[in-house]
């Protein structure tokens, strides 16, 4: 649910619930509150935005095995800063981001430092061909410190070459590209460019 205060401002409430046995989770619940500022009104969104977003994410996870911090269960809290920036033209579009988190209090116990964080910078590319159809080019990289679900134990090399389990990491990466086709606006598709939705 997003709601715009003013051409400027917008806030936010997201929830969640799932589970994943790849993260480990047999259940995920949480939920996200946020506020966004975007330097250019929102009336321009289909030309340039900047956007800046600070969420909270308080969260409860409980786990199919024991983690390697030996935990079956626990409340989380930790919280995100996103920058976005976007410009679109005839010729097509290019956008940046980047999103910082960090935990602030794990099962009632506030953290003294910035050990469990995550950075990640992701840019996309779209290169107009003719009216609709795209050229795209998207990547990310991930500085990761803040895996709380991976199990403890030894991974079968089944689980390891189907990729059915999560592993402790450092980082990640990943490239794509590709074509696609829009519908509507000779520009773009956006409806409502708050939060990026």
């Amino acid at each position: 649910m997003i709601k715009s205060i003013n051409s400027h401002w917008s806030y936010g409430l997201w929830s969640y619930i799932y589970d994943s046995s790849y993260s480990n989770i047999d259940l995920g619940v949480g939920i996200s509150p946020g506020i966004e500022y975007n330097i250019f009104p929102y009336s321009e969104s289909n030309r340039k935005q900047l956007r800046f977003q600070y969420k909270f994410h308080p969260g409860f996870a409980d786990y199919s095995e024991e983690t390697i911090y030996e935990k079956l269960s626990e409340k989380t809290l930790k919280h995100s800063f996103t920058t976005e920036i976007e410009y679109i033209q005839s010729w097509g579009s290019v956008s940046a981001s980047i999103i910082a988190s960090q935990y602030l209090i794990i099962d009632n116990m506030i953290l003294d430092s910035y050990e469990k964080n995550k950075l990640t910078l992701c840019s996309d590319v779209s290169w107009r061909i003719f009216k609709g159809l795209s050229f795209d080019l998207w990547g990310n990289v991930s500085r990761i410190h803040d895996q709380l679900s991976i199990p403890a134990g030894v991974v079968s090399t089944e689980d390891l070459l189907l990729m059915k389990k999560e592993l402790e990491t450092q980082y990640s990466y990943f490239a794509s590209i590709g074509l696609s086709y829009s519908f509507g606006s000779i520009y773009n598709n956006i409806v409502n460019p708050r939060f990026g939705d």
